[in-house]
């Protein structure tokens, strides 16, 4: 039989499991120093993060900034303080950002998606996993203050909760606080990134920053080399460990803290002295700093300027015989199209941000072509030539595949460089010099749908967005759609309404003003009879149809009835029309204004239509009872509320994200020891002995026992038998003296075959050691039953081990990344010591071929 090293008996010291932060922290066969920071190193980082939140917040404006940022300090430096003091390892830590952004994200960033501020909803988890990664794109392309909008206030929650965690964590635990300025630093620099063009804090307030981060820096690295007992700070109470770990120290000394600080204050003063009148004179200022968003062009946003709608008057009336659009090759029976809006403010109908499945709305920059179209399919080439038109829209007829400014006009260049074009809407507008424009189209003209198309589809729901409604509205729709049965008989319930018994007029009379303000519409709807223009009666007809949950826009353009070919279109071809949209048809064009010579005859309006004489009216016929309405109809009966029953996609998705995210490397860890623990067992008799004490080993360092690669089995054993000893509670040792003695009598009294030397009674973690030493360097090796053996026992041992920690312990311990990465370390030191042995042997033996 061959025998084991011969200090396999030989007990090492116990470990000692470090609960707090200490200088000096024994291991298995070695030691490590740290200098760990004290805890209310803390409050100095979140004084020195006043800087960042100062920044973030000149963005936003209102508090919102300043609030998601502090919010992320505190939550992160809470989540180092318990790193620290528990001594969490990497997974643990971002699993604890992880579920602080879920729990906390909304209440600190997005307060108006939960509920009483507090409680996040299914919309508060979608923004915040959606808006990890848009909300920073989002925040460079807004216009300025951020605060209006929803959203970018992630950006100062997510930078200031990583920072600070990771300053804190750097700072407390590793005893590095230099290195967790670093953080700090990162985020001030983000805050400036991110923020506002032309904006520049007061210098005082940077210097006065800087100055008190190296005050920290000296502070703190009193107290660093203080701990290590590097130096003896006079005033500074020592602790036990300090003292053992300064004894017999060769480089100490004698310093007075606040004397090494003071001198350290007084050189910055030097430096601010000459830094404040050099930073004034030679420094950058406001407007020369470059932030992301003067590199980065945001997107345009149509509402920014005026609704094409607030100059029809002006086109209809004032320019009536005036040339404004010119259009050569024109299809019969097209509209040009200058603008499509579907939101209403109280002061006229604008263009919204409308979220589609497929992202088409909104203006998108473009080239000469339009994405997702080609040219090879456009069936009509026309050019266009304005003049006198006000604003940037850029008139458009059909679906346009090229839009292509004449090189040949002033400022081509330009406006085709700022060419951008709305998909949604099919519209475009250009950001530059406007006035005269003049390009040619490739385009195709969609095809005329016919009523019973869209007779079999429901019109698509109107999501809300109208603002300042004049009242009425509702009623009014509600009293002329009463029996129409289909949302395509309710609109031209309401078409025919407004273009029979309303009346024409563009006169800036009493009864015709322009423009369709709350007041203007609600003076309309409350007079004798309805006059107005275009403009009026196109937004009446789209929000009585938003009234009824129908989604319908107003589209302001020119045409005129049976022309093509070459046309010159004046400002009396100007108009506004009503489009409802039908999924998977396209868009119902409505007319609802009525012809121009349909006008009121007397300064007092009576309705054109004569009223019917009062005739009694027979009897209705008995309801048949057996013609039931559909189940469905029930639930149409609300127009706000979708037909039928929906089920959650979002939500759902949203949550299952959200969940991966959490859930998804705890899963991966298990897994991957999971696999380990079942290739280990299901190895060869040996190498499954082998395995066994590996997986002993491996349990030990996940539960935060340093293990030194140069140790023996044996030694390693015997310091995991008196670390590990279970221990019970006193009704335990009076109430099961006998179960108690057979446990001890069954972990004691193991002898392993093929031990020669040592065949007394031991522990059974030493059992394990020494059945894989037999397995190393018996001859016999290792047989079925000894793995066997050999896994019952780790399995015991970890049952103990379980039994005598707290179950938060054991979940943290068998998330723990430790072992994995201990075990590819030493694989590494096992690799370079096998090709410094080859490499030693070729080197002697060189040296004895030349002897």
């Amino acid at each position: 039989m061959s025998t084991p090293a011969r200090n396999a008996s030989r007990p090492a010291p116990p470990p000692r499991r470090s609960r707090r932060p200490t200088a000096q922290e024994t291991t298995m066969g070695g030691s490590i120093h740290r200098a760990a920071m004290p805890a209310w190193s803390l409050l100095v980082l979140a004084v020195l993060f006043s800087g960042p939140i100062l920044m973030f917040e000149s963005v936003f404006g209102g508090g919102q900034g300043a609030i998601a940022a502090l919010a992320g300090i505190v939550v992160g430096l809470v989540v180092a303080w318990a790193a620290a003091k528990w001594r969490w390892d990497l997974l643990s830590i971002v699993a604890a950002v992880v579920a602080s952004h879920v729990l906390f994200g909304g209440a600190a960033a997005l307060r108006e998606t939960t509920r009483w501020g507090v409680v996040p909803t299914s919309r508060t988890l979608q923004t915040l996993v959606v808006g990890s990664v848009e909300a920073w794109k989002d925040l460079l392309t807004l216009t300025p203050p951020a605060g209006s909008y929803v959203g970018p206030a992630m950006v100062p929650w997510m930078a200031c909760l990583v920072c600070s965690v990771a300053a804190g964590v750097v700072t407390v635990r590793y005893g590095r606080p230099m290195w967790g300025s670093v953080p700090l630093i990162l985020a001030g620099v983000i805050a400036i990134v991110w923020g506002p063009s032309g904006h520049s804090p007061s210098a005082l307030l940077i210097i006065a920053w800087w100055v008190g981060l190296i005050v920290w820096w000296a502070w703190a690295s009193a107290i660093g080399r203080a701990r290590l007992g590097a130096d003896i700070v006079i005033g500074m109470a020592s602790t036990a460990t300090t003292a053992s770990t300064t004894m017999g120290g060769s480089s100490r000394q004698i310093v007075h803290v606040w004397w090494r600080v003071g001198m350290g204050a007084l050189m910055v003063g030097v430096m601010v002295a000459a830094a404040i009148p050099a930073a004034s004179l030679l420094g950058p200022t406001a407007s020369d700093r470059v932030v992301g968003r003067d590199v980065v062009e945001p997107p345009v946003d149509a509402r920014q300027y005026p609704s094409p709608l607030s100059s029809y008057r002006h086109y209809n009336k004032d320019l009536e015989d005036e040339s404004l659009i010119r259009v050569s090759n024109m299809p019969k029976e097209a509209r040009v199209r200058l603008g499509a809006m579907d939101v209403y403010d109280g002061t006229t109908f604008g263009m919204g941000v409308t979220n589609t499945a497929d992202g088409t709305a909104g203006y998108r920059r473009v080239g000469s072509t339009i994405p997702g179209r080609s040219a090879d399919t456009a069936g009509v080439q026309t050019s266009v030539s304005t003049s006198q038109l006000l604003g940037p829209w850029v008139p458009t007829i059909g679906q346009v595949s090229v839009l292509r400014f004449e090189p040949s006009a002033p400022n081509a260049a330009e406006q085709q460089d700022g060419l951008n074009y709305d998909l949604w809407a099919d519209t475009a507008l250009t950001t530059g010099p406007t006035g005269q424009l003049s390009y040619s189209l490739s385009t195709t003209m969609p095809r005329e749908h016919a009523d019973s198309e869209f007779a079999s589809v429901n019109a698509a729901r109107y999501a809300g967005g109208d603002t300042n409604v004049p009242k009425d509205v509702d009623s009014l729709a509600a009293d002329h759609t009463s029996t129409a049965r289909s949302d395509l008989e309710k609109a031209r319930a309401i078409e025919q309404f407004l273009h029979t018994d309303g009346y024409y007029s563009n006169e800036d009379t009493i009864n015709s003003r322009p423009g369709s303000s709350q007041d203007r519409i609600e003076r309309m709807i409350s007079a004798e009879a309805l006059v107005g223009d275009d403009e009026q009666y196109a937004t009446l007809m789209a929000l009585m149809l938003h009234s009824q949950g129908i989604n319908a826009r107003v589209v302001m353009g020119a045409y005129r009835e049976g022309t093509s070919g070459s046309v010159d279109l004046t400002g009396s071809d100007m108009h506004a029309w009503v489009e409802v949209e039908f999924p998977g048809v396209g868009w119902a064009t409505f007319d609802p204004t009525p012809p121009r010579d349909q006008q009121p005859t007397t300064q007092v309006n009576k309705p054109k239509s004569v009223p019917k004489p009062q005739v009694l009216q027979p009897p209705e016929p008995p309801e048949q009872p057996v013609e039931l309405p559909p189940a469905t109809r029930d639930q149409a009966t609300d127009p706000h509320d979708p037909n039928g029953v929906h089920i959650p996609w979002m939500a759902i998705g949203t949550v299952s994200v959200s969940l991966l995210l959490l859930l998804g490397p705890v899963l991966a860890v298990l897994l991957a020891k999971s696999r380990r623990r079942k290739t280990r067992r299901r190895a060869q008799a040996a190498e499954s002995v082998r395995g066994s004490w590996d997986e002993l080993v491996d349990t030990a360092i996940d539960s935060g026992l340093v293990v030194e690669p140069h140790l023996t089995r044996q030694e390693v054993a015997w310091a995991l038998a008196s670390q590990w000893t279970p221990k019970k509670s006193e009704s335990d040792e009076e109430g099961d003296a006998k179960a108690r003695k057979a446990r001890k009598r069954s972990a004691a009294d193991v002898r392993v075959p093929g031990w020669s030397l040592f065949s007394g009674a031991v522990p059974r973690a030493v059992t394990v050691a020494r059945r894989a030493d037999v397995a190393d360097f018996a001859a016999g090796g290792a047989r079925p039953e000894d793995a066997e053996q050999a896994w019952n026992d780790v399995d015991e041992l970890r049952r103990e081990w379980a039994a005598s920690v707290s179950p938060f312990a054991r979940a943290r311990y068998a998330l723990s990344l430790k072992s994995l990465r201990w075990r590819r370390r030493a694989r590494r030191q096992a690799d370079a010591a096998r090709k410094g042995g080859r490499s030693l042997a070729k080197r002697m033996g060189r040296r004895k071929g030349k002897r």
